[in-house]
């Protein structure tokens, strides 16, 4: 004798096979590589998630696809991820004439913006990004919803600088890859594991088409971008002095073993704009990436305040 239990059961498998077909499931997530006309230069991006557009600004030479594809996927829960690569990186176009600039490459990012359609979008950037995503805020104010800002730099006089041991690695127009990952990790089996982590992670999302494949970075785009991110940006004492006129809501965080940007500036910074959250972790310059699920847990109540 059958069961009730049973007796629905078969009935859900017979109407399964009679269909034809068993319960659809979501397609793995395909990156797809789109272009948006910006002044002179063609910036490349693709979108991904669902929620309120947020603005994904890369640190140097740095494309798109070095995301932290576990960073990637805890963000896309709530945030419609917008991520491109800087002009001259990865599939980006650049001007023949030098004109790469932490502002420039503010203005750039805010045409992206326009360009898309978009009123407001909410900010992430790191690194060198979160140079660009301060003049961002300050030269674009109404574009902007919150920003986060994550191993940040005043700039000018205001700036702590790395050690000279580091700043001589890391300004390097000849660094290599892995020197650079070092850098961005804690020199401790913590930092190490997590390096190997994140690397395996990016390598796996080019591969299977979950992000680009878009590692290229030419020398002079390199070069364009040491130039913009130390010479130009440590003559820049209106940046700092500008923070106090941000009106809009922005989180400032960093690895409290940072050595590339160090976590006093982000002290620098929070103090200087009005009502700023200031948050450390366990980490290096990379923090975010080896403390993803930490991190985009903290921008999710911030966004959601």
């Amino acid at each position: 004798m059958i069961s009730l239990g049973k007796s629905l059961f078969l009935v859900f498998v017979f109407a399964i096979l009679g269909s034809g077909s068993l319960p659809a499931q979501a397609a793995p997530f395909k990156a797809e590589v789109k272009y948006a006309q910006v002044g002179e230069v063609k910036l490349a991006y693709y979108t991904r998630g669902k929620g309120e557009p947020m603005l994904m600004i890369m640190g140097y030479a740095g494309s798109m696809s070095l995301w932290d594809p576990a960073l990637v996927e805890e963000l896309a829960k709530t945030n419609l991820l917008i991520m491109f690569d800087n002009r001259g990186i990865g599939f980006s176009t650049d001007t023949k004439e030098n004109q790469t600039s932490i502002p420039q490459m503010a203005d750039d990012a805010a045409g992206l913006v326009k360009a898309l359609g978009y009123k407001k979008v909410n900010l992430l950037a790191w690194s060198m990004g979160a140079r660009i995503g301060q003049q961002l805020m300050i030269r674009h104010p109404d574009l902007i919803k919150k920003g986060v800002l994550c191993a940040p730099d005043p700039g000018g006089s205001h700036s702590v600088h790395m050690e000279p041991s580091v700043a001589a690695t890391f300004n390097n127009p000849k660094l290599t890859f892995l020197e650079n990952v070092e850098l961005l990790f804690t020199n401790d089996p913590a930092g190490k594991q997590a390096a190997k982590d994140s690397l395996g992670r990016i390598h796996s999302a080019a591969q299977n088409g979950s992000a680009l494949n878009d590692f290229a970075v030419s020398q002079e785009t390199k070069d364009r971008q040491i130039i913009a991110r130390t010479k130009l940006w440590s003559a820049d004492e209106s940046n700092y002095e500008n923070l106090k006129n941000i009106k809009i809501p922005v989180l400032v965080a960093d690895g409290r073993d940072d050595l590339i940007d160090r976590p006093e500036n982000s002290k620098i910074i929070a103090s200087q704009i009005p009502f700023a959250w200031l948050a450390f972790y366990d980490g290096g310059h990379a923090f975010l990436y080896q403390q993803y699920k930490k991190f985009a847990d903290t921008v999710k109540v911030f966004l959601e305040k």
